[in-house]
């Protein structure tokens, strides 16, 4: 299994946002590399960026923390998913969007374990209207079956977000729901888009207990609370 991290220095609502440094003195790709590494070995991991010259930043990140990096398409994910695939011969893997600081490490241990035991196209928390609190989605792909889905005819937002045509065809792909608890069901939003978005989890971050993630379900509703 390998995770690969979609990262771009680019951003419209936020700009740089990958580079922004957050309350624990990291910045944000790098602690999203932190946070993979507690998953599985830094030879397992993947920095998939663009092959804009800003994006060389990224790059730069992923050789200082050794993890691997791929450059690829600016404006087709799918595209850039598969031949970062086939450059590092990846099966499967756990799907890691740069904009989430914090994830559950442990519920996505527990899923690859499970997905080593049962055939799927994609495993995921978010199956039709079924949908964990943004953050927290967990999507394990096969690269099999992301080769056969690209070989439909898909629209630009199909190639942009992996995971539309699985959802949108669902009737002939082989989609595993992912329980998960009721505390990520509130409609909070983990994920850093704007600057309220980081100020939220900078206050996260410096309270919560990497130990028990259900802590910034209780750290989400006090930010509110005190906003």
């Amino acid at each position: 299994m390998h995770i690969i991290i979609y990262s771009r220095v680019s951003s419209n609502r936020l700009s740089e946002k990958a580079l922004i440094k957050l309350s624990n003195q990291k910045k944000l790709i790098e602690q999203v590399i932190c946070q993979a590494k507690l998953i599985v070995p830094k030879k397992k991991i993947i920095l998939a960026t663009t092959k804009k010259k800003e994006d060389l930043k990224l790059c730069k990140i992923a050789q200082k923390y050794k993890i691997n990096y791929f450059r690829g398409s600016n404006n087709d994910l799918i595209s850039r998913t598969l031949d970062c695939c086939k450059k590092f011969k990846v099966s499967f893997f756990f799907r890691y969007c740069a904009d989430r600081p914090i994830i559950d490490v442990k519920k996505i241990k527990k899923c690859i374990s499970n997905s080593k035991k049962i055939r799927f196209d994609l495993m995921t928390t978010n199956y039709l209207n079924n949908k964990i609190d943004e953050g927290f989605t967990i999507e394990i792909f096969n690269a099999t079956s992301l080769k056969k889905m690209a070989s439909y005819k898909l629209n630009n937002n199909d190639k942009e977000h992996i995971a539309n045509y699985f959802y949108k065809k669902r009737k002939i792909f082989d989609i595993k729901k992912i329980k998960f608890s009721k505390k990520f069901k509130k409609g909070y939003k983990y994920t850093i888009d704007t600057f309220d978005d980081l100020s939220k989890m900078n206050f996260i971050l410096k309270n919560y207990n990497p130990n028990n993630i259900s802590s910034v379900v209780g750290l989400s509703e006090k930010y509110e609370k005190l906003n």
